[in-house]
């Protein structure tokens, strides 16, 4: 009989659920080549300006939305219910977002290239919030947009991938989002796509070489993970996410993660059968 002071492990995943085929690497260089592509039959700026535009058929709050789904507090807000439903995949996240903004915060020091509204006039395009002037490439939010998406698609089996792929289609909107609210060029969300699915390959890599003893409630990577959907909580209820119309949405991704923390914290403290 199985001593009761040890927690039970998830049995072990199989091993083409825990490794990414060397052919998916090249889908990081996709994004590069539709860039490429772009550019030579298209000039940036007309291009810009017809996407910022074409998107304001739909309504400010849609692109808010999205665009929220960019930023690292709101994404982390709404993975929280993964500490309980599936720790491994919350890891992946939290590995290939720890890349990404290490590889978007480098990147954009380093290269310094110019938004829209420091190149074009501001009154010449549709702009939701302050404008933005520096910092451009790669786009932050379509970086970790498709960091998380990645990450979540390669930690279930292949087998059921392919009931996956819609994260790749927010992911998009979120990236397409940054233009809509005038704060990127397409280049740079292409770059952030590119860089993105770099990242959530690396972090799923990563996460899934985790041993499943590390994934219980009670092991350390998950309640220091509990410590950080707490810190995400007070981000979203203290401070205001990139524009005043995110405040809606930040209060209902604070509700996800403290439904989500309170169901782990409960599983923490469960007596032992």
């Amino acid at each position: 009989m199985r001593n009761a002071q040890q927690p039970v492990e998830a049995p072990a995943q199989p091993m083409a659920a825990r490794l990414i085929k060397p052919i998916y690497w090249l889908w990081c260089l996709l994004p590069l080549l539709c860039w490429g592509v772009v550019e030579l039959n298209t000039a940036p700026t007309p291009l810009f300006k017809q996407l910022n535009t074409s998107a304001q058929k739909l309504p400010d709050l849609f692109w808010v939305f999205f665009n929220m789904l960019g930023n690292g507090w709101g994404a982390f807000a709404l993975l929280c219910p993964l500490l309980v439903l599936a720790p491994r995949a919350l890891m992946s996240t939290l590995c290939a977002g720890a890349l990404a903004g290490v590889l978007s915060r480098s990147l954009k020091l380093s290269l310094q290239f110019p938004r829209p509204a420091s190149v074009l006039d501001p009154a010449s395009f549709h702009i939701v919030g302050n404008p933005l002037t520096s910092l451009s490439m790669p786009s932050g939010h379509t970086l970790t947009a498709f960091a998380l998406a990645t990450a979540l698609y390669f930690s279930v089996s292949p087998a059921k991938r392919k009931y996956a792929l819609w994260l790749f289609v927010l992911a998009a909107l979120a990236g397409l989002a940054r233009v809509a609210v005038g704060a990127h060029w397409p280049a740079d969300i292409f770059a952030g796509m590119s860089i993105g699915l770099f990242s959530g390959m690396f972090g799923a890599s990563l996460a899934h070489r985790i041993p499943n003893r590390l994934l219980v409630a009670q092991a350390w990577p998950l309640r220091l993970a509990s410590v950080g959907a707490a810190l995400c909580i007070y981000v979203l209820l203290a401070d205001r996410l990139d524009f005043d119309e995110t405040r809606p949405f930040q209060y209902m991704a604070a509700a996800v993660a403290a439904a989500g923390l309170a169901w782990f914290l409960r599983q923490t403290v469960k007596p032992r059968q």
